[in-house]
């Protein structure tokens, strides 16, 4: 299995044009998993119908070249500064990889051993000098019950549809570095609707727990309907939570580095202190091979084909001892962090290749975020 990535723009919320050509470029018996992540255009409001029109399309797309059953895609509002509508389909197709040659290599060498000849090679041996690449997974629960949107009851579904992600993609909890996850809430105009089931910083609190239980960095036996975007001394690792009235189920990507997966594409990730905070980015990169000139620009950011972030400000608005005025304008909050984090980004880059939302809770230390970065590995390595 290979994993392959493209990043495309949209020219409006309902312009998969240039997915829908790459997408004829492959063949379709090779695809075993499509994802999409995509960034709308829109206002943030709940009468902003810029992801029901996207996902509608998507459907329509992955019905026309029959990949209804093998695809999923995660969408969010928000392009503010100059964060560009655009989305990243990471798709896993049948090549051959260094882990069916490797497996191939060995079947022979059992081969030689069964006429008589040689040792039999340990265990796993072949697999271990493997180099770790992208692979990739996802899973979808049955339809939500009402009366279980906003409860700790929906943070075990969202944990038992992340652990059906980690075996689709078949990464063990320790090589996963990115567990994105969006769980449903209901719109404010529903008849069963209260401040539990509709407010967008609870949903994205519960895919958050849910993902950090099943990963084993949050503790089931800790969590009370209290602690839920309250106790924010619980935090995940590697997981990314958002939410959405559009869907009526739980859906789970897992991202990470198996070996003996194909191509050259590697992901890794880190949490950033605050929403200025590149020092952290930068230090991920470094561990990764990257290069920065002498005045600390980015040499060789054309290696990064997506970054995906959640990132917040405090809930009482200081940002490195000011005041910001983020919870308190006529903007919405998450409105501010985007576009403030799409300069951040941006700059580091040198390139607009992100999807940056807002809101980290329980995503990352009080204040901080959460980053994933998937990369080519260096050709001269």
């Amino acid at each position: 299995m290979t994993a392959q990535v493209m990043c495309f723009d949209m020219a409006g919320a309902g312009d998969v044009s240039v997915l829908d050509a790459w997408l004829a470029g492959l063949p379709r018996d090779s695809i075993s998993r499509l994802v999409v992540f995509a960034k709308t255009e829109g206002h943030h409001a709940p009468n902003d119908f810029s992801r029901d029109l996207l996902k509608l399309q998507l459907e329509r797309l992955f019905e026309r070249h029959g990949l209804t059953d093998r695809a999923i895609s995660m969408l969010a509002i928000g392009s503010e500064g100059v964060g560009s509508p655009k989305g990243f389909a990471f798709a896993q197709t049948h090549e051959d990889s260094p882990l069916a040659a490797a497996e191939g290599t060995l079947a022979a060498a059992e081969a030689t051993l069964a006429a008589g000849d040689g040792n039999r090679p340990p265990a796993g041996a072949a697999r271990d000098d493997l180099p770790a690449r992208l692979t990739l997974g996802f899973a979808r629960s049955a339809p939500v019950p009402v009366g279980e949107i906003g409860t700790l009851a929906l943070i075990d579904r969202v944990a038992d549809t992340a652990r059906a992600a980690l075996r689709d993609a078949g990464l063990e909890a320790s090589q996963v570095r990115l567990l994105f996850i969006k769980s449903p809430l209901l719109p404010a105009r529903h008849p069963a609707a209260t401040p539990a089931n509709t407010t967008m910083h609870r949903g994205r609190a519960i895919s958050a727990l849910g993902g950090g239980v099943a990963l084993g960095e949050i503790d089931r036996a800790q969590l009370t309907d209290a602690s839920i975007a309250r106790d924010l001394s619980l935090y995940t690792r590697h997981v990314q939570g958002i939410t959405g009235a559009e869907i009526n189920r739980v859906e789970a990507v897992a991202l990470g580095n198996r070996p003996g997966a194909g191509g050259d594409l590697r992901i890794d990730s880190t949490h950033t202190r605050d929403l200025l905070d590149q020092r952290s980015i930068r230090a991920l990169l470094a561990d990764n091979g990257f290069r920065f000139d002498a005045f600390g620009d980015l040499l060789d950011g054309e290696r990064i084909e997506a970054l995906i972030a959640k990132t917040m400000v405090p809930e009482d608005g200081v940002v490195r001892g000011s005041r910001t005025t983020v919870y308190s304008s006529g903007w919405a909050p998450e409105s501010h962090i985007r576009a403030a984090a799409s300069g951040v980004f941006g700059s580091l880059l040198g390139h607009l290749r992100f999807f940056v939302s807002a809101d980290s809770v329980h995503q990352a230390p009080e204040g901080g975020g959460m980053v994933a970065v998937v990369f080519r590995e260096d050709a001269l390595k």
